[in-house]
């Protein structure tokens, strides 16, 4: 049978797009900024105005600046704040999802939530928690947190942190075997990206997840109007 075909918008460097590939979906990423590293077919392009006909699923991670708590931070104050822009974007015979960090939940209908300890993701005795919302036109059963006494790896700005009092706590020196990317890296779940990459992705595990739920809905259209 021919793959569906899903578009990533804000792509980035790919982690979404390696989820939605493997849970059936062929994927085309689109990005404003060039991105040497995706791993399939690329358009650099403004992913508000890039046409949405022929998808089968759309996938759109707004950029979360505007939505973290560090929005008032130099870099990040005044972000725009995109999802409604990006949810009537969404074309109604389409399935589709937008991704964001957790401070946006104001911003969203009916989000779920997702966290690394759903999919056993971690690393060096650390737990991935990471939790991302999730919006969707389709149902989606999500399983519960598994939060553990583990301390918390933390990815972002260019770095792996350990996020616990037991292992040092936040503002100290963190070491890793191999390094902070090599740290980065297996938390993700993602060996092809620099460390800054890895600190805005979403680890393929998230989107697989959300894609096979989107292929099971579209099954399920499939059998309903067959009826």
């Amino acid at each position: 049978m021919k793959r569906p075909l899903a578009i990533d918008l804000c792509c980035k460097a790919g982690g979404v797009s390696v989820g939605l590939h493997r849970a059936g979906f062929d994927v085309i990423g689109v990005d404003i900024e060039p991105q040497p590293r995706y791993p399939f077919r690329f358009v650099q392009a403004d992913a508000l105005s890039f046409p949405l006909d022929g998808f089968d699923f759309v996938w759109a991670s707004p950029h979360c600046q505007g939505y973290t708590a560090m929005r008032h931070a130099p870099g990040a104050k005044g972000k725009p704040m995109m999802i409604p822009q990006f949810r009537e974007r969404m074309p109604e015979n389409a399935l589709w999802a937008i991704e964001n960090v957790e401070k946006a939940a104001w911003d969203m209908i009916d989000p779920i939530t997702l966290c690394g300890s759903m999919f056993g993701l971690g690393a060096q005795g650390c737990q991935l928690q990471r939790h991302r919302l999730i919006e969707a036109n389709f149902p989606i059963t999500v399983p519960p947190c598994s939060h553990d006494d583990r301390p918390v790896i933390g990815v972002y700005g260019g770095h792996a942190r350990r996020r616990a009092a037991s292992a040092g706590g936040r503002g100290t020196r963190d070491v890793w075997e191999g390094g902070h990317k090599a740290a980065a890296s297996e938390a993700l779940g993602i060996d092809w990206m620099t460390l800054d990459e890895l600190s805005e992705a979403i680890p393929p595990a998230y989107a697989e997840f959300i894609g096979r739920a989107a292929i099971a809905a579209m099954q399920s259209r499939l059998l309903e109007a067959a009826e």
